[in-house]
């Protein structure tokens, strides 16, 4: 009778694990489909470009990739910075000298105006360095404010001070007039029709993510031309909240075909999603999982991010161009 009972116990937990198995299969085929139909189109080159450090910001500029790298030192817990330039196709062009002013900045930010790459002490904006167009080393200039976004009607400009908030501001160009909202912190500004979507994040404590709408900026509170206060706006007047959560990071959101996506990870892999009743509403699964950081947008809403294949901890730069997504792969 024990045999019999031992026998039926073990076909049930078979039988059980066979339906699991079958589940899990079924989710993964349904994903499969979903990609292989899907609106999205995945490029993956590789750059025969290799380097003994961490890519940690890069920039397009003047036809070519500015990277920087970050490497370690002997005897010492401090990193080296490197900026090395590449071609369209991943092939060294050269150096750049970094200054100490600039190996010394834990967070900075890469800018691009003017015809100039200028590199920004994060956060503070303590101190300013630029690039010239046709020179191979940084020079200090003076602390000025960078467009975060600009279009005809408007030049957007963001701070972000920590926990202590941040402010996305919105300048008239007829008017010179300036306006402001609560935004912490401001990464990417995207435009669909009339509406501007800010979509934030501050990795404070446990992390927050939010995305912002806002269908006039003009109706937003009127503001000063002071990028350096120390506390971020608590204005929320013209501000519609799509999204507001906890312990989630969305790296970017982009526009592809109309639409306001966004790029963001879990445990099992890396996703585009879109905004539905306030959550994420996977609609693209990644065959690999990585983890991207948005650097810069180019004209026509175009951006350039750096990322880390999670497998393998490898290096590269992801082009977004509206539904197409190219990878650059360093060796």
């Amino acid at each position: 009778m024990k045999n019999i009972l031992l026998i039926l116990l073990i076909s049930i937990l078979i039988a059980s694990c066979g339906k699991n198995r079958n589940k899990k299969t079924l989710a993964i085929n349904r994903t499969e489909i979903s990609n292989k139909s899907s609106e999205f189109k995945i490029s993956k080159d590789t750059f025969d470009f290799s380097i003994n450090g961490d890519l940690r910001k890069v920039t397009y500029f003047n036809d070519k990739y500015y990277c920087m790298f970050e490497t370690n030192r002997e005897n010492t817990t401090k990193s080296l910075k490197k900026m090395v330039v590449l071609d369209k196709n991943g092939s060294f062009v050269e150096d750049v000298f970094i200054p100490g002013g600039i190996q010394n900045m834990i967070y900075y930010d890469i800018r691009i105006e003017n015809d100039s790459l200028f590199l920004q002490r994060a956060q503070f904006d303590e101190e300013n360095f630029v690039l010239g167009k046709y020179v191979a080393d940084f020079q200090p200039t003076e602390t000025r404010a960078f467009k975060t976004y600009e279009d005809e009607q408007f030049n957007v400009y963001s701070t972000c001070r920590g926990e202590w908030g941040g402010t996305i501001f919105f300048q008239d160009k007829k008017t010179n007039e300036l306006f402001e909202g609560s935004s912490t912190c401001p990464i990417v500004v995207n435009k669909i029709g009339a509406e501007y979507f800010v979509t934030n994040y501050m990795g404070h404590m446990i992390g927050f993510a939010s995305v912002n709408k806002i269908s006039d900026p003009r109706k937003l509170e009127k503001s000063e031309w002071d990028f350096k206060r120390r506390f971020g706006s608590e204005n929320q007047k013209g501000i519609e909240k799509v999204l507001d959560t906890m312990d989630f990071y969305i790296p970017t959101s982009f526009v592809a075909k109309s639409k306001l996506v966004h790029i963001y990870n879990d445990d099992d892999g890396t996703y585009i999603a879109e905004i539905e009743n306030g959550k994420m509403k996977p609609i693209y699964t990644f065959d690999f999982k990585f983890y991207p950081q948005f650097n810069q947008q180019l004209q026509n809403g175009k951006q350039v991010l750096t990322f880390e294949i999670a497998e393998s901890e490898k290096d590269g730069i992801l082009l977004i161009d509206g539904n197409k997504l190219n990878f650059k792969f360093l060796r």
